[in-house]
């Protein structure tokens, strides 16, 4: 198993998307990887306005750190991360400030900056989101979708603004699902633990077995609303 320091350019995903243009159909088999992201790119997803899809990571050690406005590992500024697969190992995610550890980055109008198909398999994940960002969801106005993590052990701790999992600032975090192991997420000042954002939802959200512990930030419950935003569609099994 190698080594692996990928750092992207002002507008670029540190593995993935560049200004404007794709990085698709990217396998790297374990090692020591260190993804950062541009100003406006993802660790590891979109850059400006550019799509990183079709993305697998299989084992080892997996750091993504985010710039300002991408996620640790999704979106971009107006950027989609899609298609995004990382099987087992260590995970160590964190967005920028408008962007979430795992899902969207920062958009405009709510529909772009997007981080969907994400799906993360027998790991220990750590997901951090920046000031406006869930953890595991969505960033500021850019919605994260279609989030499966499945076993291991989940910790998400929101940004000021976010969900510990679920919604960000004016965004969505919907279709998460989380299957076994232990979940300890925490929502930003203004976030849920699980469910909405600062006039962001989290919606059709389902963590099945295991053990979870959820806590809301000052402005947010540990399993429902934020500040200004809604938590829907909630199944804990």
């Amino acid at each position: 198993d190698g080594e692996i320091t990928a750092k992207g350019g002002k507008h670029a995903a540190g593995i993935g998307g560049g200004y404007g243009g794709s990085g698709s159909d990217i396998t790297i088999n374990g090692g020591t990887i260190t993804a950062t992201g541009g100003e406006n790119g993802a660790g590891i997803g979109g850059g400006k306005g550019g799509t990183g899809s079709n993305i697998t990571i299989s084992g080892g050690v997996v750091t993504a750190i985010g710039g300002y406005c991408g996620s640790g590992v999704g979106g971009g500024y107006n950027g989609e991360g899609s298609n995004i697969t990382l099987k087992g190992g260590t995970i160590t995610s964190t967005g920028g400030i408008h962007a979430a550890g795992i899902g969207g980055g920062c958009g405009e109008g709510g529909s772009t900056g997007t981080g969907t198909d994400i799906t993360i398999s027998n790991a220990t994940v750590t997901a951090t989101g920046g000031k406006d960002a869930a953890a595991i969801g969505g960033g500021y106005y850019g919605p994260g979708s279609n989030i499966i993590i499945i076993s291991g052990n989940v910790t998400a701790n929101g940004g000021v603004n976010g969900a510990g999992i679920g919604g960000g600032r004016s965004a969505s975090g919907f279709n998460i699902t989380i299957n076994n192991g232990t979940v300890t997420t925490t929502g930003g000042a203004n976030g849920a633990g699980i469910g909405g954002g600062h006039n962001g939802y989290g919606s059709n959200i389902n963590i099945e077995d295991g053990k979870v512990i959820t806590t809301g930030g000052a402005s947010g419950a540990g399993i429902g609303g934020g500040y200004g935003g809604s938590g829907s569609d909630i199944t804990i099994n």
